[in-house]
C-alpha cells in the first residue's frame, strides 16, 4: 500500500485516497478549492499547514517542519496568527482562514470546517497587516478590443480610481499607472499572461502580488450590473462611464474579488473616480524615479527623497493625501490657489500652525476606522478611537473655524461621541464574545444580568430575611456546595414552622435542607448571568456599530476634510521650517526661479551651504525681452552640480503645482503637462537591453509624447555609445527639441561640440569653476557661458584613482592634446621611462596641467604609510620627490 512521501521537497500523493485519515480527506476536500491560497486549517489552539504549505511556509517563516501520518506539516499558534499572516502578506501570499464550525454531531468522527475568510495583500482589512500612512490598493487591468482598462481601489479607505489608455500605448502607461498607484495586489487576465512587455514591467515592481483569471471575470456587461448595484444607480453616466468603457470590466471585477475574499459587499464604497492624464502632470515611471519623489533611486526607501523633506503631516489621512498630491500634480490653476491659499494661511499665522499640528497628533485614523465599521470588522476599542479622535476634530474646527476647511456639520459628530460616550467602556475588550463592552445604565437587562453575577450574595441575603420575616425562622440560613447547588437550611427545633412552599432536598442529623421554586429560579440565573451577559453585550454592540454604520458616508468625508487641513498645515510647516515662498502659477509657459534650490539635497547639507541657482526659461509663445530662450544647454565638470541644477527645477515644479510653497527666493510657474527626467541609465540584463538601448527608449518617449507645454529634463544623452555616434545623437534631439516641440528643456552634456549650436532658443549655461594655481574649486553656480574644460581628471582624483593612473591619464591627455588634428596615435607611442617607480615622461615635464608638482609630491607624502616602510625604500621616495620638484 503506498504512503505520502517527502522526496526532493515535493510530497507525492498517495495512490488510494481511502487511505487518508478522516481529517485528511476533509483537509484535503478544502484545500482542493483553495489551491492559490495558503490554508490555515484550526486544530485546536492552532493553525496546521499540510503537505505542500508546510514545505513552503516552514522555509518562509523558519517553523518547525513535523509530519502528521507521513503527510509535512507545521503549525502557528491561533492567538499569534496575525504576526505570522502579516508576513506572509508581505511576501505576497494569500491566506485561506479554515475554521471549526460546529461540534462533532451523531454518527460524526471529526467537526464541520470551512473557509470563513481569504486574506491577501490587497484585501487585508486588519491594522496589524496595514502600512498607516500608505494606501493598501488592490488593481486590476483588462483589454477591451483597442482600449486598455485599469482601476484601483482600497477597501480600507474607500477610495476607488479608474482611467484607461490606447493598447498601443500599453508599455508606457501600464509601467506609470503602477509605478504611482503602487498596488499590492494586481489582477489581470488569462490573455495577458506570457506577455513580455507586461511581465517586465512586473519585474520591476517585484513587490506586487500577481494572479491572472478567466476572461469572463471581465466581462462589461457583467461589471457594468456589478458597479450598478454597488453605487445604488441605474446607470453610471455621473462617473462618466457606460457599459462600453474600458474602465468598467476591471473596476468590476476588482468588487467581485472583494466579496470573494472579505464575504462582505465594501457597503462604504459609493463611487469611482474616473481620471484622466489632462487633469494632472503626466510622468512616465522612469521620470518618476529618476526624480526620486516618494523613494530614492539607491534603496527604494523613504530617505533622500522629495517626500521626506515635506512629509510633516500628523495623521495616518494626511500622508496619503500628501503622497497623492505628489504623485498627482495639479493641472488646473484655480485648484492649485485655492491650496496655496490653505497653505499660506498657515504659514502667516504661526500660532494657528503650531496649535493645529498639536492637536492633529492626536487624531486616529478616522478614514480606516469607518471602513472597519462598514464592514462589520470594527471592535470596541475602533469606537473608543473614533470617539477621541472626532473629539479632537471638533476642537480643530473651533480653530480653523474663520476658514473654509471644513464644510460638514458638527452635529453627526456630536451624534457619535455622544453613542460611544454612553455606550461603550473607556477601556473595553478587542473581543465581543468576551463582554466588558457596554457600560452600565446602558441597558436594564444587561444591568440586570450583571447585578445576578455580581452581586449574587447580597441577592440572597435580601432573599433569606424575605424568607425569615415570612416564616419567622429566625436561624434560617441560605448555603451552598458543589454537590447540591444553593438550599436553605433548618434546624430540627424550627421544624413545625416550614411553609409549604420549601421543597425537601435532604435529612440530616441536625437540621433539614430544602429549596424553594424562588430560590431554584434565582440559581438558575446566575448559572445563566455569564453567558446572557456575553451575548447581550454583543447584540447591543452590534447594534450600536450598525447605527454608526448609517453615518459612515459623514465620516469618510470628515476624514478627508482632516486629511486635506493636515496636508496644508504639513506643507505650510514644511516651508516654515526650509525658508520656502509661494510661487506664481498660472497658464503661461513661463518658468522664472531666483536662488532656486534643490529640497532633499539643502535639507541633507549644513545649513547655509547649499549653492542656491536662478533660471528662466520659457516656450517661443511666451518669448519676452526677459526671457527669450526656451532650451538652456549646460556643460561643465562631474561633480560640479549639473545634476542638482537640473533635477531641482524639476521639482520645483513639481511642487508649485501641488500647490505647495517652493525652495526659492521668488518663482513664476508656467504650468505643464509633462514633467520629462532622462538622466543617468543602466543596462537592464533581465531584458537583454544595454545602457544605451535604455537611454535612447527612454529619449525615444520624450520626443514622441512632449508638448510645448512640457518640461524636459536630459543628462548626457548618447554617452552610452561612441563619442561621434553620441555626439551627432545629442545633436539631432537638441534640435528636434528647439524646432518641433518647442518646449521647456535643459540639457546637460559634456559634447562640448553642442555649444557650436546655433539657435535663437538657445542660451548656454555652464557651472562655475575656480582654478587656483592647479587647485580646483567646484563652486556650484550656473553662469551663462560653455565649460573649458570636464576637469575629469581632477574628478578622478577625488575619487581615489591611484596616483600611478592619474599621472599616466595626464600624460596621455596631454599627448592627445597636442596631436589633436593629427593622425590617429597609438597608446605604444606615448612614451614612459620606467624604472622601478613610474617617472614622469618627457611629455609631461613642461605640462602647465591642473595639478602642480608640489601638489603631487605633497599628495603622495600624505597617502604613504611610513610604518610599512624600509629604510631604502624611504629614501628612494624623497630622492625621486627631490628630483621632481627641481625639475630633473
Amino acid at each position: 500500500m503506498s504512503k505520502d512521501k517527502v522526496v526532493a521537497g515535493k510530497v507525492q500523493k498517495r495512490s488510494e485516497s481511502t487511505e487518508l485519515t478522516p481529517l485528511m480527506v476533509q483537509y484535503q476536500s478544502i484545500k482542493d478549492e483553495y489551491r492559490n491560497e495558503v490554508l490555515f486549517f484550526r486544530l485546536g489552539d492552532f493553525y496546521e499547514m499540510f503537505n505542500e504549505d508546510a514545505l513552503e511556509i516552514s522555509r518562509l517563516l523558519n517553523l518547525t517542519l513535523t509530519h502528521r501520518a507521513q503527510h509535512p506539516m507545521c503549525g502557528i499558534p491561533y492567538h499569534a496568527a496575525k504576526i505570522y499572516i502579516a508576513r506572509l502578506l508581505r511576501l505576497g501570499k494569500k491566506i485561506a482562514i479554515c475554521e471549526q464550525v460546529g461540534e462533532i454531531g451523531k454518527g460524526k468522527t471529526i467537526a464541520e470546517r470551512k473557509v470563513i475568510e481569504i486574506i491577501t495583500p490587497g484585501t487585508a482589512i486588519e491594522s496589524e497587516y496595514l502600512e498607516g500612512g500608505v494606501n493598501n490598493y488592490l488593481a486590476c487591468c483588462s483589454v477591451k478590443k483597442n482600449e486598455v482598462g485599469f482601476a484601483y481601489i482600497d477597501v480600507t479607505t474607500a477610495d476607488f480610481y479608474a482611467t484607461s489608455w490606447s493598447k498601443k500605448e500599453m508599455a508606457d502607461n501600464f509601467a506609470k499607472e503602477l509605478g504611482r498607484s503602487n498596488p499590492r495586489e494586481l489582477l489581470l487576465p488569462e490573455t495577458l499572461r506570457g506577455d513580455k512587455t507586461i511581465e517586465e514591467i512586473i519585474a520591476q515592481n517585484s513587490n506586487i502580488a500577481v494572479s491572472y483569471y478567466p476572461e469572463w471575470n471581465f466581462d462589461s456587461s457583467l461589471s457594468y450590473k456589478r458597479l450598478n448595484k454597488q453605487f445604488g444607480t441605474q446607470n453610471l453616466r455621473s462617473f462618466n462611464l457606460t457599459e462600453e468603457s474600458a474602465e468598467v470590466g476591471p473596476a468590476g471585477f476588482l468588487l467581485d474579488y472583494l466579496m470573494r475574499t472579505t464575504s462582505t459587499n465594501a457597503p462604504h464604497v459609493s463611487g469611482i473616480k474616473v481620471y484622466r492624464d489632462c487633469e494632472y502632470v503626466v510622468m512616465d515611471d522612469s521620470s518618476r524615479r529618476n526624480l526620486e519623489i516618494t523613494a530614492n533611486l539607491r534603496d527604494g526607501s523613504f530617505q533622500y527623497s522629495l517626500l521626506e523633506c515635506v512629509s510633516h503631516t500628523q495623521t495616518a489621512m494626511g500622508k496619503r493625501l500628501l503622497v497623492n498630491w505628489l504623485n498627482y500634480p495639479l493641472t488646473d490653476a484655480q485648484k492649485i490657489a485655492s491650496r496655496q491659499e490653505h497653505i499660506a494661511l498657515f504659514v502667516n499665522n504661526r500660532r494657528l500652525l503650531d496649535a493645529i499640528r498639536q492637536n492633529f497628533s492626536s487624531v486616529l485614523d478616522i478614514e480606516r476606522l469607518a471602513a472597519r465599521v462598514a464592514m462589520e470588522r470594527a471592535h470596541a476599542k475602533d469606537l473608543q478611537a473614533l470617539k477621541s479622535s472626532l473629539s479632537v476634530w471638533l476642537k480643530i474646527r473651533v480653530l480653523i473655524a474663520n476658514y473654509d476647511f471644513s464644510v460638514l456639520p458638527a452635529d453627526e459628530a456630536k451624534q457619535i461621541i455622544e453613542l460611544i460616550d454612553s455606550a461603550i467602556l473607556e477601556d473595553p475588550a478587542t473581543s465581543i464574545t468576551e463582554g466588558r463592552i457596554i457600560k452600565s445604565g446602558w441597558s436594564k437587562e444587561l444591568d440586570h444580568w450583571r447585578d445576578i453575577q455580581c452581586n449574587f450574595n447580597k441577592i440572597l441575603e435580601e432573599y433569606a430575611e424575605e424568607e425569615k420575616s415570612k416564616t419567622g425562622i429566625s436561624n434560617l440560613r441560605i448555603k451552598n456546595n458543589n454537590n447540591a447547588g444553593y438550599y436553605i437550611e433548618v434546624t430540627k427545633g424550627k421544624l413545625q414552622q416550614i411553609p409549604e412552599h420549601f421543597i425537601m432536598r435532604r435529612s440530616l442529623l441536625n437540621a433539614e435542607r430544602y429549596t424553594t421554586a424562588r430560590l431554584q429560579e434565582l440559581e438558575h440565573e446566575l448559572n445563566e448571568a455569564g453567558t446572557k451577559i456575553v451575548q447581550l453585550e454583543r447584540d447591543l454592540f452590534v447594534e450600536i456599530r450598525s447605527q454608526i454604520a448609517k453615518l459612515v458616508p459623514y465620516l469618510l468625508q470628515t476624514s478627508r476634510e482632516i486629511a486635506y487641513t493636515d496636508v496644508s498645515s504639513a506643507l505650510a510647516y514644511s516651508a516654515v521650517l526650509h525658508g520656502w515662498i509661494r510661487p506664481v502659477v498660472d497658464d503661461s509657459t513661463v518658468f522664472e526661479v531666483e536662488n532656486g534650490r534643490h529640497p532633499v539635497v539643502e535639507m541633507h547639507l549644513p545649513a547655509g551651504e547649499f549653492v542656491p541657482n536662478d533660471l528662466s526659461i520659457c516656450s517661443p509663445q511666451d518669448f519676452s525681452e526677459k526671457c527669450s530662450t526656451s532650451f538652456s544647454l549646460i556643460t561643465g565638470p562631474n561633480m560640479a552640480g549639473k545634476s542638482t541644477f537640473l533635477r531641482q527645477n524639476a521639482l520645483i515644479a513639481l511642487l508649485a503645482q501641488t500647490g505647495s510653497f517652493v525652495p526659492a527666493s521668488s518663482a513664476h510657474i508656467g504650468i505643464v503637462d509633462r514633467i520629462f527626467c532622462r538622466v543617468g541609465a543602466s543596462d537592464n540584463l533581465a531584458r537583454g537591453e544595454s545602457t544605451f538601448l535604455v537611454e535612447m527608449t527612454e529619449t525615444a518617449n520624450i520626443l514622441r509624447s512632449a508638448t510645448e507645454k512640457s518640461l524636459v529634463i536630459m543628462d548626457e544623452v548618447g554617452r552610452g555609445t561612441s563619442t561621434e555616434d553620441g555626439l551627432s545623437i545629442a545633436w539631432a534631439i537638441s534640435e528636434y527639441l528647439l524646432n518641433t516641440i518647442k518646449c521647456k528643456t535643459l540639457f546637460a552634456t559634456h559634447y562640448h561640440e553642442l555649444t557650436r549650436m546655433n539657435h535663437s532658443a538657445l542660451k548656454l549655461l555652464c557651472m562655475a569653476v575656480a582654478e587656483n594655481s592647479g587647485d580646483v574649486v567646484f563652486l556650484r553656480k550656473i553662469k551663462e557661458g560653455a565649460s573649458e574644460n570636464s576637469y575629469g581628471l581632477h574628478v578622478a582624483k577625488l575619487a581615489g584613482v591611484p596616483q600611478s593612473v592619474v599621472l599616466r591619464a595626464e600624460e596621455i591627455l596631454a599627448h592627445l592634446q597636442k596631436s589633436a588634428g593629427e593622425k590617429p596615435v597609438l597608446p605604444s607611442e606615448i612614451k614612459t621611462e620606467i624604472s622601478g617607480e613610474k617617472e614622469k615622461s618627457h611629455f609631461s615635464q613642461n605640462l602647465p596641467g591642473l595639478f602642480s608638482d608640489e601638489e603631487m609630491v605633497l599628495d603622495e607624502i600624505l597617502s604613504v604609510d611610513p610604518e610599512n616602510m624600509t629604510p631604502l625604500q624611504a629614501l628612494e621616495l624623497v630622492a625621486r620627490w627631490k628630483k621632481s620638484l627641481s625639475g630633473r
